[in-house]
């Protein structure tokens, strides 16, 4: 083993002598050191320069990465109103086809009230055609007052002279005019009777006036 480090140690000691004399001797070995640590500062120096840029690049990564997840949100709600109003403009529309529908309803409605209302004023004009027809021209008169009555009383009025009977009525007034009933209301031949009677507890007197409805053909 020891005469192996010998060999060994007589083998650098031979690499050194050979290869001083190809350097030129020691002033080729100190100017290829002061070459190599120029070279390492020029290397240095760019690798500084390349971590300054990395961290410009990273930097303006990061404001780019910052400005997407930015527009990404800004979008994201963006979509979400879009999506809104999206909502809303269906439910308008539901409710404008509502309200159409009710129009349309309520147009068919007033359209049916319409032609009712039409047949109805041709029945009208028909019956009262029917009732010149048969009567042709109508009046009618107030008879005479009878009164004051305390428990009964009636009123008469008879139709002129020429004319036919159609009908009738009579009114009361006085402080009892609403404690009284009829017990009588209708023709007689030719006149229309009325005659009334007092409640029971009744105290108020009353009067009573008959009149008749009459028509004649000129």
């Amino acid at each position: 083993m020891k005469r192996r480090y010998v060999v060994l140690s007589l083998a650098v000691v031979l690499a050194l002598a050979l290869a001083v004399p190809a350097f030129g001797g020691p002033t080729n070995i100190v100017s290829a050191l002061t070459n190599v640590k120029k070279t390492a500062q020029k290397a240095l120096k760019t690798a500084k320069a390349a971590s300054v840029a990395a961290a410009a690049a990273q930097s303006t990564a990061n404001t780019a990465e910052s400005d997407a997840n930015a527009a990404a949100a800004a979008a994201k709600k963006a979509q979400t109103t879009a999506n809104e109003g999206v909502t809303a403009a269906k439910n308008a529309q539901t409710t404008a086809n509502t309200a159409k529908g009710a129009a349309d309803n309520a147009q068919t409605t007033a359209n049916a009230a319409k032609a009712a209302a039409t047949a109805a004023q041709t029945a009208a004009n028909a019956a009262q055609a029917t009732a010149n027809a048969k009567f042709g021209q109508t009046s009618s008169r107030t008879g005479n007052a009878s009164g004051p009555h305390t428990t009964e009383g009636y009123s008469e009025a008879i139709c002129p002279s020429g004319t036919a009977l159609t009908g009738g009525g009579y009114t009361a007034s006085g402080e009892g005019a609403n404690e009284i009933v009829p017990t009588y209301n209708g023709p007689y031949g030719s006149a229309w009777f009325a005659v009334m009677e007092r409640i029971p507890g009744g105290t108020k007197t009353w009067t009573v006036t008959a009149f008749p409805s009459s028509s004649w053909k000129e």
